[in-house]
């Protein structure tokens, strides 16, 4: 989780290219760099008797010559001041080359590269043979010839990049690190992204769940066919694509068609697409795309309706689709601005458009084009020779069209599924159950059951353990609610749980843990655990029984898989038969390949004494404090508002407390502080945000004016800085206003510095160096 100079790669002034070319390829990234640079900004080394690096200093350099691959060349280059090295050579960086960069902070990609392309400095060193037209969206590969595919796609649909990168066999640099780079580009408004690995799960999730808060990000997954199981999408990948929040597509056309809804289409709602044609067979075809995707066709509402008949009295209103075949050129444009007008009743309009006589594709282009319709217009032109030339002036005119009734349908969903997924990002859970397991001793038993060479925990064992975590070890009623509940080792994911209603014959649902009542919910109703016999209550148990088990695999790293059946028995009492199986390990993977998800950081919750012995509780924030939170927030001055969000806010909106509470553990650190004999009701709040490459984090913290005095800032300040300190973090500040008085007398006592702001002379900026708050506390 570094960006440390990937920067080099992308604006590299100076590059080193090291080898012959050797292949089409590598001809094509010779003649890509030569058209970037000038001469006196290159150099390229073809001899390889001595391998010495050239008296010529270079901000990035490429391998093209596996004799090159060496730790010798890379600690040269290191010590030279290189900062980046395009790794196009077929042979893997081994360990020993890695390790060479390593002091320098000198950042591989590759290899197997195909490089990367900036369009804004217009800087391509990579091995595409196009060029692509400038954007701003970023795409993101794992594979050469799928960054080829994309680039022709993109051409075809008018749809221009900030920048490309394909990461190759990521010995380094990988897609995680540039969804980082990705999140932070202003320049870049949406990634399209694709995925062969996944090789890091932590560190995925959390680039991919950052990135999706701030832009879209589409994704398409992609298998080899060497690899294990079953071919075709992963469905525990595209659970993990669902929970990071990203938008998954079914194959690279869909990528585009989701990539022009997102970048042409306005928001979409509700699937809500009123068909449109000229003629009914064109309409047709739009009524059967959507209910192969499951949807029904919107109609007008009466007012539009009354509108359509004036305007346009040729057109045939059939309830499922607007018949526009009689009607003339003028009506048409009339029948289509009245229906995209029409946004209480739709979210898009779909016009099929047929060449027939009197009708031809082009001049109905230039007429559309011409009309300025609303942008919620979607077109499809059907055929194939006079049709490429109507779908290439509706690109270049930024009309949002597609092949295919199909395509544009889909790519509907896909708007609307973007829309859904960052409303999942932000939605608030329940509380979670208690869970009154001794962790440790839990623990303790099964590592000692390990090491006696036990692998699947007996029936009796397997009831203690589920006992403790809520779940009664005991057959249930054959009436019993039940679903079956699997967790597994991913190859790539780590820890996998699944659900299942087996009376269905219905595929899994997959999920990860830990999980909330609200993620539970989801899994159960994607496993259409909602059909299941019996009340509103056991299918609410059924989600308390996942988070539980969610639990249970976050807490205990020696289990490393059960398959059991959970039911509900009577008054909401979980059961699990006596057959269910649970398998230990003595080797458990290190928790950052075993859980893809942050797990709560439980072992920060302590009480502390303070002022007058007025005790506090302190303990990491939850996404369920929510409500405690705009609580806290709402019950401030308009003053205390002002000081410390530098602005006067009247309303404080679900949005800004759901960010606030819902924290990615590995990035941030936020804790809030409730007074000992009032546990639900927050006196405080503090948070600290790292940078991608955690050198610097940056610190905020509120006090309620009826908890001021007692010396509760400064221990949530002290807080905060020892966890900065356990992150390795190097720099802590924050912006405070220059009247914030207390906050500055705070942080001047604890070691800040206090600079002048050069942005805003309303504020200025407290930083320490972690290093010297570290030995001021030993002092």
């Amino acid at each position: 989780m570094t960006l440390r100079n990937i920067d080099a790669l992308f604006k590299g002034e100076r590059v080193l290219v090291l080898g012959k070319p050797r292949g089409d390829a590598q001809q094509q990234l010779v003649a890509n760099i030569e058209a970037s640079l000038p001469a006196e900004q290159r150099c390229h080394v073809t001899r390889t008797r001595s391998l010495r690096l050239p008296d010529f200093d270079a901000e990035m350099a490429i391998v093209m010559d596996p004799r090159w691959a060496t730790p010798r060349t890379v600690d040269a280059l290191g010590r030279s001041g290189c900062r980046a090295v395009l790794w196009s050579a077929e042979p893997r960086i081994g360990g020993e080359v890695l390790r060479a960069a390593r002091p320098y902070n000198l950042r591989l990609l590759g290899g197997r590269s195909a490089g990367v392309v900036q369009t804004r400095t217009e800087r391509n060193f990579s091995t595409l043979a196009l060029a692509p037209r400038p954007g701003k969206v970023a795409l993101i590969t794992q594979s050469q010839s799928l960054a080829a595919a994309a680039l022709d796609w993109a051409l075809g649909r008018n749809i221009g990049f900030s920048w490309m990168a394909c990461t190759g066999s990521e010995a380094d640099i990988d897609i995680a690190d540039l969804l980082d780079y990705a999140a932070l580009d202003p320049r870049t408004r949406a990634v399209v992204l694709q995925v062969g690995r996944i090789r890091s799960p932590r560190k995925f999730v959390s680039a991919a769940r950052a990135a999706a808060r701030v832009k879209p990000v589409l994704v398409l997954q992609t298998r080899r066919a060497v690899d294990d199981g079953p071919q075709g999408p992963d469905p525990a990948r595209s659970a993990a694509f669902a929970r990071a929040g990203l938008v998954e597509c079914e194959n690279l056309g869909g990528l585009f068609d989701g990539l022009a809804a997102l970048e042409l289409l306005p928001t979409v709602t509700h699937h809500r697409v009123v068909v449109m044609g000229n003629g009914a067979g064109a309409c047709a075809l739009g009524t059967d795309a959507l209910l192969r995707q499951g949807l029904q066709p919107a109609r007008l509402g009466a007012d539009a309706r009354k509108a359509l008949a004036d305007d346009a009295p040729a057109a045939r209103d059939h309830g499922v689709s607007v018949d526009l075949g009689p009607a003339d050129t003028g009506e048409i444009l009339a029948a289509l601005k009245v229906a995209t007008a029409d946004t209480r009743n739709m979210d898009a309009v779909l016009f099929v458009h047929s060449p027939v006589a009197g009708q031809p594709h082009e001049p109905m282009v230039e007429a559309i084009v011409g009309a300025e319709i609303s942008p919620r217009l979607m077109t499809v032109w059907l055929g194939l020779h006079t049709a490429q030339r109507a779908r290439q002036a509706s690109a270049a005119a930024r009309l949002a069209t597609f092949a295919s009734a199909d395509e544009a349908v889909r790519a509907v969903r896909y708007r609307a599924q973007y829309r859904l997924t960052r409303e999942l990002l932000t939605a608030t859970p329940p509380p979670d159950p208690t869970v009154t397991a001794d962790v440790d001793a839990l623990r303790e038993r099964l590592v000692t059951l390990a090491a006696d060479g036990v692998e699947w925990l007996s029936a009796d064992e397997a009831a203690y353990l589920l006992t403790a975590y809520g779940i009664v070890g005991e057959n249930p009623a054959e009436s019993a609610v039940r679903i079956r509940v699997r967790a597994f080792r991913h190859a790539e994911l780590g820890m996998v749980l699944s659900v299942q209603d087996e009376t269905l014959g219905i595929d899994p649902a997959y999920g990860f843990a830990p999980l909330d009542g609200l993620l539970a919910r989801r899994m159960l109703l994607g496993a259409s655990a909602a059909r299941l016999r019996g009340t509103r209550a056991a299918f609410e148990a059924l989600a308390q029984a996942l988070v539980r088990l969610g639990k249970l695999v976050v807490d205990l790293p020696q289990v490393a898989g059960l398959d059991m059946r959970v039911a509900v028995g009577p008054r909401g009492r979980l059961q699990a038969p006596s057959d269910s199986l649970i398998e230990i390990t003595d080797a458990p993977l290190a928790e950052r390949q075993r859980l893809a998800m942050s797990p709560y950081p439980a072992r920060m919750r302590h009480i502390v004494a303070l002022k007058d012995n007025q005790r506090y509780i302190v303990r990491a924030i939850r996404p369920s404090d929510e409500p405690a939170v705009l609580d806290l927030l709402e019950s401030l001055s308009p003053e205390e508002i002002r000081l410390r969000f530098f602005n006067y806010i009247r309303h404080f909106s679900h949005d800004m407390a759901a960010r606030i509470t819902q924290v990615d553990y590995d990035r941030e650190v936020s804790l809030v502080v409730s007074a000992y004999d009032r546990p639900d009701e927050l006196a405080g709040m503090g948070t600290i945000i790292a940078d991608p490459d955690g050198n610097e984090a940056e610190f905020a913290i509120l006090v309620h004016r009826n908890h001021t005095g007692v010396g509760l800032g400064r221990h949530l300040l002290d807080c905060l800085l020892r966890q900065a300190g356990a992150r390795e973090i190097r720099t802590v500040y924050g912006d405070v206003l220059a009247q914030n008085k207390p906050m500055l007398s705070l942080a001047r006592s604890l070691g800040f510095r206090i600079k002048i702001s050069l942005d805003d002379a309303s504020s200025v900026r407290a930083e320490i160096d972690l290093a010297d708050y570290g030995k001021a506390e030993a002092d």
